[in-house]
This record gives structure tokens, sequence and C-alpha cells, in this order.
């Protein structure tokens, strides 16, 4: 008998062929995202000298499986910013030292009405990729998002002696934009002066929000302003052999034995520049 396919019978087979398509669709995603993650976990231990263990969390029932693969792709990127963290010694020794384990999980919550986004609990990393609905397709800017989020709080939260690791990473980047300067003072001055900070006592929040090669960077400013004429660069190639620079409460420097000490509130002001040169005027 033949069968007669009526408008609805037609729409009927057309509907199973789309349902099937976008079955076959989030199967493909979570299968690529599967990948994408086994080869982020492995290149972040190998960055980082670790052996960190990853267990996803069992999500929701009510979740799609597209959102399902979408949130595998957020754990993705949660390791790919564990691994930008060991791109330092001292982060690689933190994470290899205090990061064990990652739970990744998913959530329909802000992270403000639910579990937190990212914590660290004795050594298993907890991270929550949170669900956009009417999202169906995150874009790059969004998996860059998660994966700063997790760098940003490893920085913030693992410790270094004491100290946040931030506050030691960010100690090579701040010399060397130091010692760019310093090359720019001794070419103006033809001098040979070295320059270093003195780390003792400078709290963490000073090191991140207070930009030391900033504020230090003034007094290599007005040496160079001192070397303007042959009497002043004579003056600094005679008098100045080292700048040492550092923090304290209150401003202050000196120059003793050839070493410039100059001590920064770290507080934005106009007359810093004005302080160090009134100085170096009696002093040289």
């Amino acid at each position: 008998m033949r069968m007669i396919r009526t408008a609805g019978t037609v729409g009927v087979v057309a509907l199973a062929g789309l349902a099937t398509a976008d079955a076959q669709s989030a199967k493909d995603v979570q299968s690529a995202n599967q990948h994408l993650l086994a080869e982020a976990v492995a290149v972040a231990n190998a960055a980082c000298g670790s052996a960190i263990v990853m267990k996803r969390l069992n999500p929701r029932p009510t979740f799609t499986a597209i959102q399902r693969g979408h949130a595998v792709r957020g754990c993705t990127e949660a390791f790919n910013g564990i691994r930008a963290v060991c791109d330092t010694q001292v982060g690689r020794a933190a994470v290899s030292s205090q990061v064990k384990g990652v739970n990744c999980g998913m959530t329909g919550e802000l992270p403000d009405r639910g579990e937190p986004a990212v914590a660290l609990n004795r050594g298993a990393l907890e991270y929550r990729y949170k669900i956009e609905p009417g999202v169906p397709s995150p874009g790059e800017g969004r998996w860059l998002y998660e994966r700063i989020r997790v760098s940003d709080y490893l920085m913030d939260h693992l410790q270094v002696e004491g100290q946040p690791l931030f506050a030691h990473a960010l100690r090579p980047r701040e010399e060397h934009l130091l010692d760019n300067d310093l090359v720019q003072t001794n070419q103006k001055c033809g001098s040979s002066i070295t320059v270093m900070f003195d780390w003792t006592g400078m709290a963490a929040p000073a090191i991140k929000d207070g930009s030391p090669s900033n504020y230090c960077g003034h007094a290599l400013d007005v040496v160079q302003r001192v070397c303007a004429d042959r009497a002043g660069r004579e003056a600094v190639a005679n008098k100045i052999q080292r700048i040492v620079c550092g923090y304290a409460v209150k401003r202050s420097i000196s120059l003793e034995d050839g070493v410039l000490v100059f001590k920064s509130d770290f507080q934005a002001s106009e007359d810093r520049r004005t302080f160090i040169f009134e100085y170096l005027q009696n002093a040289l």
C-alpha cells in the first residue's frame, strides 16, 4: 500500500530530522570540547610541573547538551588560566605546591547568588561556569574572560612567603621597567649608574596598585634633568654610582657614599620631582 504523505506528515518528518541534526551537533560540540579540555589539562601540568587532577561535577539535568559542551569549554579555559600563572618560576612553584585538583561545574545563577565562580579550598580549585540563557554560542571574548578570571584569582590567592603570588610575580616586571628607564638616564648623563628596588616593607597592594617603577622612575627623571649641562653631568658622575628605590609611609631621600636612596609613599603628587631636584641641587 502506498503511503500518502500529508503536509502534517512531512512536517513531522522534517522536525525529526532537525532534532537528529541538533543532537548530532551537540554531540560534536561536546566531543570537540572534551578534546580541547584534555589537551589543556596536559599543557597546564607540563607548564606548571604539576599533577593536577580534573574532576567534572554532575551538571543539572535541566541543562542542554549544548550548554554542557560550553561548560566543558569553560573548564578548558580554567586550565588555560592556570597555565598562564606558571609563566614565572615563582608562579610555577606556587601552583605545583598549592593546586592539586580542579572541580569543574556549571551554574545558572549569578556568582553572588550561588556558589563562588572560583574558589580554592584545601588544594582544590572550584570552578563554576555560569550558563547564560539565550546565548547559543559564546564568543572568544567570553572564553578569554573565563581564563583571566581564573588566573587573576590564583594570583590573588596563592601565597608565597606570606604574600599573594602577584606581589612576587610583578617584581621582575617592575625591575625590568626601571632598568629600561635607567638606560636613558645613563645615556643622557654619560654615566654607569646602577639601580635596584628595596622591597623591604613594601605591602602587596603597593606593588599591585602603586606601580613602583613609575614612582622610583621619578628619581631617574630628575637625575636626567640635572645632567642638562656639563657641570650637572660631572656632578652626577662623581657622586652617584647607585640608586636604591623603596617604599616608606613618609617620603625621604639621602645621598651617602655614592648611593642615592629614595623612598616614596606611592601617592600621586605633583611635587615629587621638585622634592628630589631640590635635594640634589644641594647635595651634588
